[in-house]
């Protein structure tokens, strides 16, 4: 492993990090670095101890070896993603793409290769982490000269008009948009989002995930059949880029 230099501005003080690997040495390396910083720091090496962990303490990040003897990070990243989305960063010695591709599917949030160069594991932990901030906080887009705009809170799984009416959601619908505000900007794939929502692998020919987006769409966008605020991205999946300042009239379900 790559230490690199101290930095103690990572703004991760307090920061609870649950690193799971079977290798001794690699895991001493990563508390003593990462307690250095600040953080708070428990170590497991196997499946059973990583799913109790998990099912015990809520941490602020995961990091996950992909081989675990008996077991393997694919198991505790399905459950990772069954009951939350808790970032996860995946560490692994293999670089077969296959196993890179399947953890991003699956819902992994970010992959390193070892040997881990911990100045950039801490950049990468750390965008993660402000990403994840985002999810408990509201999504607010306001019309131009400071009127109200849209208002979303995902704690509270409501959407509010710009009139202040709620929007109804369906409970698809809301787990749809916070994953997709969660990550404004950044293109989710239609794998990751059947994962999270519907807890199944995407099949070409399942179409209920586009149907929650065309909802959607009519709720939101200025014109839903020209969306811009959910737009699709032609073989990946659907990216949000923010809340329209002044919204449409609430559309209420047929």
């Amino acid at each position: 492993m790559s230490n690199g230099m101290m930095d103690v501005s990572t703004g991760l003080t307090n920061r609870t990090v649950l690193v799971v690997d079977d290798d001794g040495v690699i895991c001493d390396e990563l508390r003593e670095y990462l307690q250095a910083h600040g953080m708070v720091v428990d170590v497991v090496h196997d499946l059973v101890s990583a799913l109790r962990a998990v099912q015990s303490r809520r941490y602020d990040i995961v990091l996950l070896d992909l081989m675990l003897g008996h077991g393997n990070g694919f198991d505790l990243l399905r459950e990772l993603r069954r009951t939350g989305d808790t970032p996860c960063l995946m560490l692994t010695a293999r670089q077969d793409v296959t196993d890179k591709i399947v953890g991003l599917e699956l819902g992994a949030d970010d992959y390193l290769y070892k040997p881990i160069n911990m100045r950039e594991l801490l950049a990468r932990m750390r965008a993660l982490m402000r990403r994840a901030e985002r999810l408990p906080g509201e999504a607010v887009a306001r019309a131009q000269g400071g009127a109200p705009g849209w208002r979303f809170d995902p704690a509270r799984r409501n959407l509010a008009a710009p009139d202040g009416g709620v929007v109804p959601l369906t409970s698809a619908e809301c787990d749809v948009l916070i994953a997709l505000v969660s990550h404004e900007g950044c293109p989710q794939t239609r794998a990751d989002l059947c994962l999270k929502v519907f807890q199944r692998q995407w099949q070409p020919s399942d179409r209920s995930l586009d149907g929650v987006i065309v909802n959607l769409r009519r709720k939101l966008e200025p014109d839903p059949d020209r969306p811009l605020v959910i737009q699709s991205i032609r073989g990946k999946g659907y990216v949000f880029t923010g809340f329209p300042p002044v919204g449409p009239s609430v559309r209420q379900e047929d």
